[in-house]
């Protein structure tokens, strides 16, 4: 039960003193509610006493009552009554607010943990996982285990501590008495360890299902235009609908293993007090065991068996957080696959030169590329080219490291990628992709998040020279205007022209870009393409591309098919070469149109590389 908590300790140990305070509180509460019954007893054996027998001097010294008249120990009795109602309401509160306090601030810091780590993961670990099911286990599992965390301080604790203060009193004041009133304990105890276990598996895959749903959610919602336009709306709901009966029926089941406990424990609660008040009467009656007594054992007999109850049927919030805590540990314990070497030294301001030199790459026991040899010169722009599946996106995701290679090496300026920290080489890579992801905030915002902190001249000069700015004055609220979350409130080539205004001002000397105008009309292509020029000026630039406009810019082109570098050349030779390049759709009957260049004037705030750009087609 405490091994998913000692697993979270380093989120516990900032708030070790809150956790001790809030303990010692609740320990405060349990001995006061232990001792309420007590005054009680005097009023009953002391003050409307008519057996004759002598006062119970321990208890009367207890309370500092010897000696007094009835209506002295009466005034003494209820007031001790009231200043144990007091400490006790005091302490529990206090207690509670500071358990449950701690519980919200390490849960917070747990889903912090957890984020951050699977932003750290490799590409290779996401690749394998649902989106909804990392989701979840975000925000779910964490509610989860934050309620487990909250209920084993301010249930789990105070109870154990009232059972074990209650069962050593009865037993000291009245040990035969004792063992009848505890009689039930073992039965209620061996009831919980046998659903205990049906519980955690029912809560395991009632988790399980959440994640399929949520995972089916994701999917739907994130494509719903695709989903809309080809009239899939019934497949999507019926294989939600199936989700979700299979997520029911588990539900269901866990409903039935809850539903059986509680009642179960109930009765074996009221057996147990039968049991008490049989035996605790008779006694009465013979003059064994006096009315006071008896009616503190009734007390304690309630103050006994209430965390019987809540123990019981607090298993089904401990086996529900263990499940979410095994969920979120088996995140935490996934190490990323992509970390530095030890010794590995930051990156220097690179000049540009990029060398894939024999490398492959594969996973799962599945070769992707097989010994390729590429190199990009400082300042030259490379283009790949292939058909679908050839290996283009897995070549230019080795060279930041989003994957590291099977065999071979990557080399930036002659340095092996692995040989350098990272986080230093990914700050001088720009990439911008075929869908290019805007984020929620502005346009501003969005083109900022290209690197720390830069100035608003240097945000405004790349938008200007990405072409941004053209249409952005068109809206009224300018570069303010809040972005729809991924950005669909913008055109595929207004969503390019922010990406590649994010490069500009990241300004590193490597640029890849895959795809960055495919999907999108002349017009769009036409202002994506100039600021893709602006770009290019004076870095070193890989492109995947199918389309000429992109391609015939290109110095060198590679064509890769089945993972291997088939043909390589310029975009003349290749058509004249007449092999696979010049088969692939549009290439053969193309006009070469040469690249044109102008006179750029020099951005506000930004590096000068140069001062031409290609006017597009």
């Amino acid at each position: 039960m405490f091994i998913p908590l000692w697993r979270f300790r380093h989120s516990m140990a900032p708030r070790a003193w809150a956790l001790t305070g809030g303990v010692g509180l609740v320990i405060l509460a349990a001995v006061m509610q232990v001792a309420l019954p007590w005054p009680l007893k005097v009023v009953v054996d002391n003050v409307l006493q008519s057996s004759g027998k002598p006062p119970e001097n321990a208890l009367l010294r207890v309370f500092g009552a010897e000696g007094m008249d009835r209506l002295q120990l009466l005034t003494v009795a209820l007031a001790g009554l009231l200043v144990f109602t007091l400490i006790y309401a005091g302490a529990s509160y206090l207690g509670s607010r500071l358990l449950n306090g701690v519980g919200e601030r390490i849960t917070a810091s747990i889903r912090v943990d957890v984020f951050a780590h699977l932003q750290r993961l490799s590409l290779s670990f996401h690749d394998k996982q649902r989106l909804g099911d990392l989701v979840t286990r975000t925000t779910t599992d964490v509610d989860y285990l934050r309620t487990m965390i909250i209920s084993m301080m301010a249930v789990l604790v105070p109870n154990v501590l009232i059972l074990g203060f209650i069962a050593t009193i009865c037993l000291v004041v009245d040990p035969a008495f004792a063992l009848i009133a505890l009689a039930v304990a073992p039965l209620l105890f061996a009831t919980v360890l046998v659903y205990r276990p049906r519980v955690k598996s029912a809560s395991r895959a009632a988790r399980s299902k959440d994640s399929d749903i949520a995972s089916a959610m994701t999917e739907t919602f994130s494509s719903v235009r695709a989903m809309q336009s080809s009239t899939s709306e019934g497949r999507h709901e019926a294989d939600f609908r199936d989700r979700n009966i299979a997520r029911m029926n588990a539900g269901l089941r866990l409903v039935r293993l809850q539903s059986a406990l509680s009642p179960l424990v109930d009765v074996i609660v009221v057996l147990g007090t039968v049991l008490v008040l049989w035996v605790g009467v008779g006694r009465v009656l013979d003059g064994t065991m006096t009315l006071g007594l008896l009616l503190v054992f009734l007390a304690y007999l309630k103050a006994l068996y209430d965390p019987m109850k809540e123990l019981a049927k607090l298993t089904t919030v401990i086996s529900r957080g263990q499940v979410s805590a095994e969920r979120l540990l088996e995140i935490l314990s996934t190490a990323p696959a992509i970390v530095d070497r030890p010794g590995a030294r930051p990156a220097p301001r690179l000049k540009g030169a990029v060398e894939l030199r024999e490398v492959s790459f594969g996973y799962a026991g599945s070769e992707i590329l097989h010994a390729i040899n590429l190199r990009v010169e400082p300042g030259q722009m490379v283009a790949i080219a292939g058909p679908t599946g050839a290996g283009k996106s897995t070549v230019v995701s080795l060279i930041p490291r989003l994957y590291d290679v099977t065999h071979g090496s990557v080399l930036l300026d002659g340095i092996d990628v692995r040989d350098l920290q990272l986080a230093t080489v990914r700050k001088q890579i720009s990439m911008v992709l075929q869908d290019s992801i805007l984020f929620r905030g502005t346009i501003y915002d969005n083109i900022a998040y290209g690197a720390d902190h830069p100035t608003r001249e240097q945000v405004l000069a790349a938008a200007e020279v990405a072409n941004v700015d053209e249409f952005v004055r068109t809206l009224p609220l300018g570069y303010d205007t809040p972005v729809a979350e991924r950005g669909v409130s913008l055109s595929g080539g207004q969503r390019q022209r922010i990406a590649i205004a994010r490069a500009l001002v990241r300004d590193t000397p490597i640029v890849i870009l895959d795809e960055p105008t495919s999907g999108l009309d002349a017009i769009s292509e036409q202002y994506v393409m100039r600021g893709l020029d602006r770009l290019m000026i004076g870095r070193s630039v890989i492109v995947i591309a199918h389309r000429l406009s992109t391609l015939r810019r290109a110095d060198v082109i590679h064509v890769l098919d089945h993972g291997r570098i088939v043909e390589t050349g310029s975009h003349r030779e290749l058509v004249a070469a007449n092999g696979l390049y010049s088969r692939l759709d549009g290439i053969q009957h193309a006009p070469d149109i040469p690249r044109l260049v102008k006179p750029l004037p020099t951005a506000v705030g930004m590096t000068p590389l140069s001062t031409e750009f290609g006017t597009g087609p």
